[in-house]
C-alpha cells in the first residue's frame, strides 16, 4: 500500500502503509475493520473474499460489499500481502506510472495526430550501430544531422551479435542509458525471421541471400522482435545502408564526408554501390540518387557462401601497419571478384557510377583501393566502377542508422496513410479488401501496357487520385517496393503482393505508439467495423492469461472488428495514452471504438465478461444486456 499517503492536519509526516490505512478508515467511520482484522481468522477469510471480488467471481454489493473490501485489505496488510494481481484478474497501479522527468523523445509523438507524424520526419532518433561484437548509440538531430548525446556502446559476447535477443537487449540497455523514449534506428549485419521448422526459433539470414520480398518481410520481423524486446518504436537498416545514408549530404556540410571533384552534391547521383566488408562477411546495398533500391535482388552474386570459401582462408584484411604487397593483393582481389558478382546481378546491369567503400574496409582504403581496376579486369573482364572512401568508424554508422531510420519512420507512416485511402477508395476497412476491389481499383488506371500492367508515372496518379501525396524520394522508394522485378512497371501481381505485405497478418496486433492507434482508428471510420483495444502492463499476469482468448476473439470476428492492444507503461506515448487519455485505472482494460469514439470500456480478464462486452457491441446482443448482467458487481 505504499501508493495511498495520508496526510496530517499538522503538517507532520505523511502517513503510509497501515498507519495510513488505520487513519483513512477511522476518518470514514470504519475503524472498527482494523481492530476485526487483527483477528487471524477474520482476516483471513475476509482476505480471500477481497480477492474474490476483485477478480469477479464473487458478486456483493453494497455496504456488506464496501465492509468486506475494507477487512480483506486490511487483513492483507496486516499480514505483509500486496495487492498483486497475480490471484485477481487485474492489475492496478497504472495511475502511479511515471516517466522519467529527464527523459527524452516522447514529445515527437504524444500530441501531433497520426496524419502529420513524421510529415518532416521525428525531431531526433536514437541511432544505433551492430559491428565487430559492439553496438553503439546516440542520440541524433536528424533535421541537422548533429550527435546530441555522449556515443555509448555496449559489448556483446562473441557470436551473440547474431543473436536477436542479445542485441535486443543491448539496445534496451542502451535506450535506458541515455533515457530515450522515442524512435529508434538500428544498423544490423542482417535480419531475422522465426522459423516454424525450429519450432518459431529466430534465424538470422545476411539480406543479400534473400529475395527482396522476403527481405522485407523478415526486416519488418525483426524491426517487430526490437520493438518488444525494447518497448519502443525500432526501424531497421543494414550496416550498408547506413553508411549509405551517412554518406550522402542530407544535412549540407554537417554530414559531407566526400565530395566528388567540385560536385559536393553528386557523391550519390546515380546508381550508387555501398560496400561493408571485414574477414567473415561482406555485405552491400545499392541507392539509385539517393534512395534506397529496395528491390535490389543479390541472390545471383551468393554473397554470404562464396565470401568464405576457402580460397579466400589466406585473403584476410592485412593490419595497417602490414608491408607485404602480397597480402594487400590478395585483399584487394577478394573484394574485385565479389564486387564484380554484384554489378553482375540484374538489378545493377545498368552499370554503377561508383562503389562507395564504407566501415572497417575503408580504415586502410588507400593501400589496396588503387588495386582493384586491373584486378577488376582480369577476374570479370572489365573495370570495377570506381572506388570512393566513404565512412570508417562507429560514429558514421550511428548518424548513417539515425538518417535512415527518419526516412523509414516517414516512408512507413505515408504508407499506412496510402494504405487507409485504398481502403476508403473501395469503402471498406483495409485488412478487408478484397482481390476484386483491388483489381477493380488498379483497372481504373490499367490500359496503357494491358489489363495487368501499368507504367510507373500510372501508378503514382493512382495514388495522387486518392488524395494521397507523397514527396518525390518517397515515391520512388514506393515504386522499388512494389516493382520488386524492376521492369519500371507495375503489375496487377506485384500490386496485390505489395498491398497484402503493408496489411500484415497479426492477430491482435501489438502498438507501440499513440500515433498507431489513432492511425488504426483513422482506418476504420466509416468502414462499419468497430475498433477493440486492450490496455495492459508489461508485468500483468492476467493480461499474459487472457492473450490466447483475446486472439481467438479477434478470429472469430475479424469481420466486424479490428482487435489491437498496447502496454500501458511501455512507453512515454503509450503511457500518455493509458494514463492520461484513457485514464486507465487497472489492467486489463478495455476499450471499443466505433467511428473513433468510445463505446465501451471495463476492466478485467473475465472471459464471460469479455464476450458479452464484445457480443453486445457487434450487434448479437440487446443493447442494455452487458449493463443489466455486470451492474451488481461490486467495483474493487
Amino acid at each position: 500500500m505504499e501508493t495511498i499517503h495520508v496526510l496530517k492536519r499538522d503538517g507532520g509526516e505523511p502517513l503510509t502503509g497501515l498507519p495510513a490505512i488505520e487513519a483513512l478508515f477511522a476518518e470514514v467511520g470504519m475503524g472498527w475493520a482494523v481492530k476485526l482484522a487483527t483477528m487471524p481468522a477474520i482476516g483471513l477469510a475476509a482476505s480471500v473474499m477481497y480477492k474474490l471480488i476483485s477478480s469477479n467471481r464473487l458478486k456483493i454489493g453494497g455496504a456488506m460489499g464496501a465492509s468486506v473490501m475494507a477487512l480483506g485489505r486490511v487483513g492483507m496488510e496486516i499480514r505483509g500481502e500486496k495487492a498483486s494481481c497475480s490471484e485477481g484478474d487485474e492489475c492496478r497501479g497504472i495511475a502511479d506510472v511515471k516517466v522519467d522527468a529527464e527523459a527524452r523523445g516522447g514529445e515527437d509523438d504524444s500530441d501531433a495526430p497520426f496524419e502529420s507524424m513524421y510529415a518532416e520526419g521525428p525531431k531526433a532518433i536514437l541511432g544505433a550501430y551492430a559491428s565487430g561484437g559492439i553496438v553503439s548509440a546516440a542520440i541524433v538531430n536528424v533535421r541537422t544531422g548533429e550527435i546530441d548525446s555522449e556515443l555509448l556502446q555496449e559489448s556483446l559476447e562473441e557470436g551473440a551479435l547474431l543473436d536477436i535477443e542479445a542485441v535486443g537487449a543491448a539496445l534496451r540497455s542502451l535506450t535506458k542509458q541515455l533515457k530515450w523514449q522515442g524512435g529508434v534506428a538500428i544498423a544490423l549485419p542482417g535480419v531475422w525471421h522465426a522459423d516454424e521448422k525450429l519450432a518459431g526459433k529466430n534465424v538470422y539470414s545476411a539480406i543479400e541471400s534473400v529475395s527482396p520480398l522476403e527481405g522485407r518481410r523478415e526486416r519488418e520481423e525483426t524491426e517487430e522482435l526490437l520493438r518488444n524486446a525494447v518497448g519502443l518504436d525500432v526501424t531497421v537498416v543494414t550496416g550498408a545502408e547506413a553508411h549509405g545514408y551517412g554518406h550522402q549530404d542530407l544535412w549540407g556540410d554537417a554530414a559531407r564526408r566526400q565530395k566528388i571533384g567540385e560536385n559536393a552534391d553528386g557523391a550519390m547521383n546515380g546508381l550508387t554501390g555501398v560496400v561493408t566488408a571485414g574477414h567473415e562477411a561482406v555485405h552491400v546495398a545499392l541507392f539509385k540518387d539517393g534512395v534506397l533500391r529496395t528491390n535490389a535482388d543479390f541472390r545471383e552474386a551468393d554473397l554470404a557462401i562464396s565470401w568464405i570459401e576457402p580460397e579466400w582462408a589466406n585473403a584476410k584484411p592485412p593490419p595497417a601497419d602490414c608491408t607485404d604487397e602480397e597480402q594487400w593483393s590478395a585483399w584487394a582481389t577478394r573484394i574485385a571478384v565479389h564486387l564484380a558478382k554484384v554489378e553482375a546481378c540484374r538489378c545493377a546491369r545498368g552499370g554503377l557510377a561508383r562503389w562507395v567503400v564504407s566501415g572497417s574496409a575503408a580504415q586502410n582504403f588507400d593501400k589496396w583501393s588503387h588495386l582493384v581496376p586491373k584486378l577488376s579486369v582480369v577476374q570479370a573482364g572489365k573495370a570495377a566502377a570506381p572506388l570512393i572512401k566513404g565512412g570508417s568508424n562507429q560514429l558514421e554508422g550511428v548518424r548513417g542508422a539515425a538518417a535512415g531510420g527518419a526516412f523509414r519512420f516517414r516512408y512507413t507512416a505515408d504508407v499506412r496513410r496510402v494504405r487507409a485511402a485504398i481502403g476508403k477508395e473501395v469503402g471498406r476497412s483495409p485488412q478487408l479488401v478484397s482481390s476484386i476491389q483491388l483489381r477493380e481499383l488498379f483497372g481504373k488506371f490499367g490500359g496503357d501496357i494491358n489489363e495487368d500492367m501499368i507504367d510507373l508515372d500510372a501508378f503514382v496518379r493512382m495514388v495522387s487520385a486518392m488524395g494521397v501525396r507523397l514527396p518525390e524520394d518517397e515515391v520512388r522508394e514506393l515504386v522499388c517496393d512494389i516493382d520488386i522485378a524492376c521492369e519500371q512497371s507495375v503489375s496487377f501481381d506485384q500490386f496485390e503482393a505489395w498491398y497484402k505485405s503493408v496489411i500484415g497478418t497479426e492477430v491482435a496486433q501489438v502498438l507501440h505508439t499513440e500515433s498507431a492507434v489513432d492511425q488504426v482508428l483513422n482506418e476504420e471510420m466509416g468502414t462499419g467495423r468497430a475498433v477493440v483495444l486492450q490496455v495492459g502492463f508489461t508485468s500483468c499476469n492476467p493480461c499474459k492469461k487472457f492473450l490466447p482468448h483475446f486472439e481467438q476473439s479477434a478470429r472469430n470476428n475479424r469481420e466486424k472488428a479490428r482487435f489491437v492492444r498496447i502496454y500501458g507503461n511501455e512507453n512515454a506515448s503509450t503511457i500518455h495514452l493509458a494514463r492520461d487519455r484513457l485514464a486507465v485505472k487497472s489492467t486489463p482494460t478495455f476499450f471499443v471504438f466505433k467511428d473513433g469514439e468510445v463505446t465501451h470500456m471495463h476492466s478485467g480478464s473475465n472471459e464471460e465478461k469479455f464476450d458479452d462486452a464484445i457480443a453486445e457491441q457487434l450487434g448479437e446482443l440487446p443493447v442494455g444486456t452487458f449493463a443489466e448482467k455486470y451492474a451488481s458487481v461490486a467495483s474493487p
